[in-house]
C-alpha cells in the first residue's frame, strides 16, 4: 500500500496564501484552488492568523472570535396603522384581530459591505439575530 506524504509549507507560502484570502471578494476555495492545495488547510492557517499564531508581515493581526462583541443599535420606526375595518355589530375592536405585528428593520455593517432586512415580525427578526451571532 502506497503511503501517502504530508506537505509541509515554509511560512513564507503560509503567509502569502492567507495574504491572499483577505483581499475583497477573494474565496478561500478560490486561493486553495489556485496553489492545488485542500482548503481546510487555507481555512486552519486564517483561523491561525485570526488567533495571533500566524503573523503577516507588515499587518497586524484581526483578532476575532465567537465571544467578540458587535455594536448593535436599535432603531424605533413608526409602525403604519391599518386602516379602520368596518366591524360587525357583535364584534369589538379587541376581538376583531386588526392589530398588525410589531415589525422591524435590522441593518449590519462589516467594514465597506451593509445589509438591510426591513419589515421582519420582532419575534423573527429576534431569532433571525440570536442564529447569525451565535
Amino acid at each position: 500500500m502506497a503511503r501517502q506524504t504530508h506537505r509541509v509549507y515554509s511560512l513564507e507560502f503560509k503567509q502569502q496564501v492567507v495574504q491572499e484570502t483577505l483581499e475583497p471578494g477573494t474565496s478561500v476555495s478560490v486561493v486553495a484552488r489556485r496553489h492545488d492545495m485542500n482548503a481546510n488547510v487555507v481555512f486552519e492557517w486564517k483561523r491561525l492568523y485570526r488567533e495571533g499564531k500566524l503573523k503577516l508581515p507588515g499587518i497586524e493581526a484581526a483578532r476575532t472570535s465567537s465571544t467578540e462583541l458587535l455594536p448593535v443599535n436599535v432603531i424605533d420606526l413608526p409602525v403604519p396603522m391599518p386602516r379602520p375595518v368596518q366591524l360587525a355589530e357583535n364584534e369589538s375592536p379587541s376581538t376583531a384581530g386588526n392589530v398588525p405585528p410589531s415589525v422591524c428593520e435590522i441593518e449590519v455593517e462589516i467594514g465597506k459591505r451593509r445589509v438591510r432586512i426591513r419589515g421582519l415580525p420582532l419575534e423573527r427578526a429576534e431569532s433571525f439575530l440570536q442564529e447569525c451571532l451565535k
